[in-house]
């Protein structure tokens, strides 16, 4: 065998070129296939932003970028196997940063490993936080309002667990009344937090506090929300991406209006679920619920509601045992729907939405 070439300075600079040129390409793809990904995802085309997702992880399956990405669509997806496994090669190539994967961590795993996820989270969170008070320092403009309200949801967070997976620790209670405060104080804006602090002391059995901590929290986001369903909100966004409480979180906040006894702000809530997304079994549900709670005249709404939660449970093959036995348990007592002319006839149901409308007729 002949010895090989040796490669001349210009064809190394070349070599050079051409390799660099290549990860330009590179790079550039993946930005285009994760803007595609954005598109689709906002067209709601969930099956094509996955594949483009997968596409772009091929390409380079250590981009943090992607990884972070990739893993917020799969969440959202609920596929929940796949966006832990993602997240965990996100910490092996990022320990102590980004704390996005962090709080998505303790939302995926249970009682103290989610703890610790969230502890982390809170960790660079708080460093974030003091960076950015360092550089602000003698500024009057106001930042970090975004990672306020990130390590106030966390603390959120980590006081549900000592009211849930953690609830027999010995120091429980002292643990999530701490966690409640650090909450409010992180964000004293964040609704969420005084919904949390109301769970808190309806636990407690202090039912006064907690209705003054969920109303609260109620003023913080439903009258705005209230005024951007009804489009009185001159050059007011879409609803559904102003409120600043998530639809599963408004779903629980509800639970609490309910067992306050505060029924009819809990059927404003319900209402606005249903005029967001109409196909959530739970929604329908806790309508029928309520309005079987408040019974007499409202008998007639609690069996619409409860109907329509056994019809989307058909539609969407809802798989809870328990709830589907307790529509149907409400739906015996209740009994069918009185003959036309009897106390409580077909035309007895009248929702919140259809009486504002009425009364804004007779105005006119």
């Amino acid at each position: 065998m002949g010895r090989t070439k040796k490669k001349t300075n210009k064809e190394n600079k070349l070599s050079a070129g051409a390799r660099k040129s290549s990860e330009n390409a590179k790079a550039c793809s993946v930005d285009d296939l994760l803007s595609q990904m954005e598109s689709c995802v906002n067209e709601l085309q969930y099956d094509q932003a996955r594949e483009l997702g997968e596409s772009a992880l091929r390409v380079e399956p250590n981009n943090l970028k992607v990884l972070d990405a990739f893993s917020s669509l799969l969440l959202e997806m609920g596929d929940s196997t796949k966006a832990l496994e993602l997240l965990q090669r996100m910490v092996q190539l990022e320990p102590g940063g980004g704390y996005r994967k962090y709080l998505s961590l303790g939302q995926l795993t249970d009682s103290k490993e989610s703890l610790s996820h969230y502890a982390k989270g809170v960790e660079i969170l708080c460093k974030l936080l003091q960076e950015q008070h360092d550089l602000a320092a003698g500024s009057e403009e106001r930042s970090g309002a975004d990672l306020n309200r990130a390590l106030s949801s966390a603390y959120c967070a980590m006081a549900e667990i000592y009211m849930t997976d953690c609830c027999d620790e010995e120091d429980a209670e002292q643990q999530c009344s701490e966690f409640v405060q650090k909450s409010i104080q992180a964000d004293p804006s964040n609704p969420e937090a005084f919904q949390v602090q109301a769970n808190f002391l309806l636990v407690k059995q202090e039912h006064e506090a907690a209705k003054e901590a969920m109303q609260r929290s109620l003023d913080l986001w439903l009258p705005q929300h209230e005024r951007l369903l009804l489009g009185e909100d001159a050059g007011s966004n879409d609803p559904v991406e102003v409120c600043p409480l998530s639809y599963s979180s408004r779903v629980n906040g509800a639970k609490v209006l309910i067992e306050l006894e505060m029924f009819d702000e809990a059927n404003t809530v319900l209402d606005g679920l249903v005029e967001e997304d109409d196909g959530v079994v739970d929604v329908w549900y806790l309508l029928g619920w309520l309005n079987y709670l408040r019974g007499g005249e409202y008998r007639g709404n609690a069996r619409y509601y409860l109907n329509q939660a056994r019809e989307v449970a058909h539609k969407v093959q809802f798989d809870d045992a328990d709830e589907l036995a307790h529509i149907e348990e409400l739906l015996a007592e209740l009994g069918p729907e009185p003959e036309e002319g009897d106390e409580e006839d077909k035309g007895s149901f009248v929702s919140e939405s259809e009486e504002e409308e009425e009364e804004e007729a007779m105005e006119v």
